[in-house]
């Protein structure tokens, strides 16, 4: 029986939260297991002994192949270290699959510490590169599969996608489960986990990838079959809320009703999330919505961007300012609690309008508890996304090699297109808004007096108080914190 070990690089190091649920390797490993491949996972955000655990596995079960999932940033460094380890102690093919590599398999596969990479959806591609590997042949004419041959990357893409209802059922018992239930205070729930059921978006966002990954094509499970999901992940791990952790889980009305209503006409008597758009919603009556909060939903995250039409029209974000406060409201009043993300820095995009953006934020965040920004992304150029050449445009320049792109930040507000007013503008936003709502009341209220500076001003005088209150948190709370925003786990990420 070959072995196989899968491995997810740490992807942010600032955050303290509780990792996402690693849902690539899970379902990587649902086609190896019913191939009957030996599987192992290891999770590096939430394995302390990570390192030690993987040498001990490459030198007692000598895998045929590491399998590395990476996004664009921080995740590529940790995952290279990993890639070292594994040169050092193992024989096996390094092969590395997940976004970033999809979109620059080239690029990624001569990378020394790469022998493969698999594009795109990978269940399939990486299980059949196994079964050559383990018949001591290589990945030529695997589709999906790409490697570097005299300092040329070949292969040959894959043809459609994966039916989901086709996979085989998710080894949960490779992963530590317990690991990714949280509680979720502000939703009063005890046991939350998030699941999968729809891959892929139809819309054309700029700065999101998923077009250059999936084709805007959008698939998903029946309602029936996520019901039934639903129903057996409750019964086994004694969930109390599920968060559908996918791509756009409203693209259907149709397939959304009937998940509420199965749910609540069989009295699963769970509570969910999802995150939406914000132009659905726009369109919903408020029976539609009423359903949502009666069959469980308790939490909805809208995408905003902006608080300037030109800006939103930029970008492709396809959605009007004025609809904005309208399903804020709308979701307020049936008392479902909602996050909205927002960003900045976009190419074009002038101080003004970033404080349009900034005064959308601040009618939001005084409609009390029910409505939600924890904080500000700037807009980063990340690999495959539609607006790249607007960036070219104005001077950005794309790496060419695998470790430049670990610098790659959304927390970092400096880019070639933005002067240095207009960073510091965006930095002070994020640093503020991160404080709005902080439950030390002192710190809250000093947040809201330079904030309101910001508002009236376009700019915040000198903030002398933000080292020691950067210094202050790393004492408490270690070297990870205080280093710019870090994802929440109150909603899906995007």
């Amino acid at each position: 029986m070959p072995s196989v070990l899968l491995f997810r690089p740490i992807y942010d190091p600032r955050s303290r939260s509780t990792p996402v649920f690693p849902w690539a390797l899970v379902y990587l490993a649902s086609v190896l297991v019913k191939r009957g491949v030996d599987v192992d996972i290891l999770d590096g955000p939430c394995t302390p002994d990570c390192e030690a655990r993987a040498v001990e596995l490459l030198e007692r079960k000598r895998p045929v192949a590491v399998g590395i999932t990476s996004m664009t940033g921080d995740q590529i460094r940790f995952g290279l270290r990993f890639a070292r380890l594994v040169r050092a102690h193992s024989d096996a093919a390094i092969v590395w699959g997940g976004v970033h590599a999809s979109l620059l398999p080239g690029q990624t596969a001569r990378h020394p510490l790469v022998d493969y990479v698999v594009v795109g959806e990978g269940e399939y591609a990486f299980a059949d590169l196994v079964a050559c590997l383990a018949q001591g042949q290589g990945g030529d004419g695997v589709p999906g599969v790409f490697f570097e041959r005299n300092g040329e990357a070949v292969g040959a893409p894959q043809e459609g996608f994966i039916d989901l209802s086709a996979l085989p059922d998710l080894p949960f018992d490779l992963v530590d489960v317990e690991r990714y239930i949280t509680k979720r205070p502000g939703l009063g729930v005890e046991r939350y986990f998030e699941i999968c059921t729809s891959r892929g978006c139809p819309h054309r966002c700029g700065f999101c990838y998923i077009e250059s990954v999936h084709g805007r094509r959008w698939r998903c499970m029946d309602a029936d079959a996520v019901v039934d999901n639903i129903k057996t992940l409750v019964q086994r791990f004694d969930l109390d809320c599920v968060s559908f952790r996918e791509d756009n889980f409203f693209v259907s009305r149709t397939r959304v009703e009937r998940i509420a209503r199965h749910l609540i006409e069989e009295r699963v008597g769970v509570k969910w999330a999802a995150s939406s758009r914000i132009d659905y919603f726009a369109e919903y009556p408020p029976e539609f919505v009423d359903l949502l909060r009666q069959s469980g939903c308790v939490l909805l995250t809208f995408g905003v961007e902006s608080g300037a039409d030109r800006v939103l029209e930029f970008i492709r974000k396809d959605i009007r300012v004025d609809q904005i406060e309208k399903v804020v409201r709308l979701v307020k009043d049936h008392g479902i609690r909602a996050t909205y993300h927002f960003m900045g820095g976009f190419p074009s995009e002038t101080t003004a309008e970033f404080l349009d953006t900034c005064r959308l934020i601040d009618l939001l965040a005084r409609m009390g508890p029910q409505v939600v920004v924890r904080e500000l992304s700037v807009f980063a150029p990340y690999p495959g996304i539609g607006l790249i050449p607007e960036c070219v445009k104005r001077g950005y320049v794309a790496p060419d090699n695998l470790e430049a792109w670990i610098e790659m930040d959304w927390a970092n507000p400096r880019r070639p297109w933005l002067t240095e007013a207009q960073s510091r503008v965006i930095s002070d936003a994020q640093f503020l808004i991160a404080r709005l709502a902080h439950p030390n009341r002192v710190l809250r209220s000093w947040a809201r007096f330079r904030w309101n500076q910001l508002l009236r001003g376009g700019r915040v005088t000198t903030l002398v108080e933000r080292p020691l209150i950067e210094l202050a948190k790393r004492l408490v709370q270690g070297p990870a914190a205080g280093r710019g925003p870090v994802a929440t786990r109150d909603e899906p990420e995007r």
